[in-house]
């Protein structure tokens, strides 16, 4: 249901909101991404959850002492969805401090009218609960697979068949339930083992996953696409919904050439013979603005980024240290397609690589840069300051003339680091 609120003003919204429930009221909220903060639209005060609401929202912690326990994995489904920008739509159980359990529908969906913002509504559904259930296990999932433009299948996983695949799908990857049993190891044979059990186990517990998934084309190619999966039961069998966005490969080709770097860096970077001396030509021109500079390595098929750092704040990081991909600065620029990513103040980021190497490392802001080859992201530069909100959007341009001598150089030194990445 919420994939059809795409486009969708606010007014619109409350409308289908209103229609699709009846003359349910509705607690209405705006979430911006970028500053962290809340907004809510509306007063409807739920009775008994009055003072929980607000919390339920914006800590996903502090919801777990009213939801009920088995109801929990759906509303870390929403805050996970939330900060990917992704719809939503969830029915849980809270209890009231009235004693009573009450049934809420929530629904969300990217702002259409503000950029990085975030719409959803929440209602009391209790006496509509045993029709929302029903909507839940109805049948016609598989019927109605071609509604959608962009590739969609459903595999049954104790059959390993698709059970149901739309026109786009059946001629992007060649799927078709008339085939039979479908090679799910060949389908997804682009990406690492490692990183398909972590999109299992993901699915196992939250029972949704976003990312990046390359699949085997029809005509045996590789397709990078952002994929959107859902596990659900019907009748005793499991299934797997997927929805698939191909990403273009000419992105790079479309962009202007970048600024030639400055003489002086030119020449240092040209002189350097590994990639920590080429990052220290970059720290020494930047301007003083920046105390660290960090090269990024994204892995995607593998699920990981691999980090370098120069300057006193990344005096203990290694070369070539390992992180997830997931919640990485370069999940976002791929999800997002960002050609730069400012983080004002690492503190008040929802980003779990700012908790585990940023923040740790005193690091409080900074401007990321991507390389992208073929459309695919290969690298990120990042300038990074120990002091809040050291850049802003003026500095970009700076930064990406910086950033395009050191594309420039880079695949001289850059066979010795795939190297240590290799045996690491």
């Amino acid at each position: 249901m919420a994939e059809s609120f795409a486009g969708l003003s606010y007014d619109r919204l409350l409308r289908l909101f209103s229609s699709d429930v009846g003359s349910v009221p509705a607690l209405v909220w705006r979430a911006d991404l970028v500053k962290n903060e809340i907004e809510f639209l509306t007063d409807h005060a739920i009775p008994g959850l009055e003072e929980s609401i607000p919390r339920l929202l914006q800590d996903q912690a502090g919801g777990d002492a009213i939801l009920a326990a088995q109801d929990r994995a759906a509303f870390a489904r929403f805050h996970e969805r939330l900060r990917q920008r992704q719809p939503v739509s969830e029915v849980f159980r809270a209890h009231g401090s009235d004693g009573l359990m009450r049934w809420l529908l929530l629904l969300g969906m990217p702002d259409p009218e503000q950029t990085f913002c975030y719409l959803g509504l929440l209602a009391d559904c209790t006496g509509l609960a045993n029709g929302i259930l029903q909507r839940g296990t109805e049948t016609g999932l598989s019927g109605h697979v071609e509604l959608f433009d962009n590739p969609v299948f459903m595999v049954d996983t104790g059959t390993r068949r698709v059970s149901a695949a739309n026109r786009a799908a059946r001629h992007a990857f060649g799927l078709d339930p008339a085939d039979g049993a479908v090679d799910l190891s060949q389908l997804f044979a682009g990406n690492s083992d490692a990183y398909l059990r972590d999109i299992y186990e993901r699915l196992l517990f939250t029972r949704a996953w976003n990312g990046i998934l390359t699949l085997q084309g029809a005509d045996g190619s590789p397709q990078v696409c952002l994929a959107r999966v859902r596990a659900y039961d019907r009748d005793g069998g499991n299934h797997l919904w997927f929805s698939l966005s191909p990403r273009q490969t000419g992105r790079d080709a479309d962009l202007p050439p970048p600024a030639p770097p400055a003489p002086g860096l030119a020449a240092h970077l040209a002189a350097a013979e590994d990639v920590r001396a080429m990052l220290l030509a970059l720290l020494d021109h930047e301007a003083g603005r920046a105390d660290a500079v960090m090269l990024s390595q994204i892995f995607i098929a593998e699920g990981r980024v691999v980090v370098t750092g120069v300057g006193k704040p990344f005096e203990s990081v290694g070369e070539a240290d390992s992180h997830p991909y997931p919640g990485s600065i370069a999940e976002n620029m791929v999800l997002f397609e960002l050609d730069h990513v400012i983080v004002g103040d690492t503190t008040k980021s929802i980003k779990p690589i700012d908790w585990a190497l940023f923040i740790p490392k005193g690091i409080r802001s900074y401007v990321a840069l991507p390389y992208f080859v073929g459309g695919i992201l290969r690298e990120v530069v990042i300038f990074c300051a120990t002091r809040p909100h050291a850049f802003d959007e003026a500095d970009v341009a700076r930064y990406a003339g910086l950033a395009a001598g050191l594309w420039a150089e880079l695949p001289r030194v850059l066979p010795a680091l795939r190297a240590v990445t290799t045996r690491g």
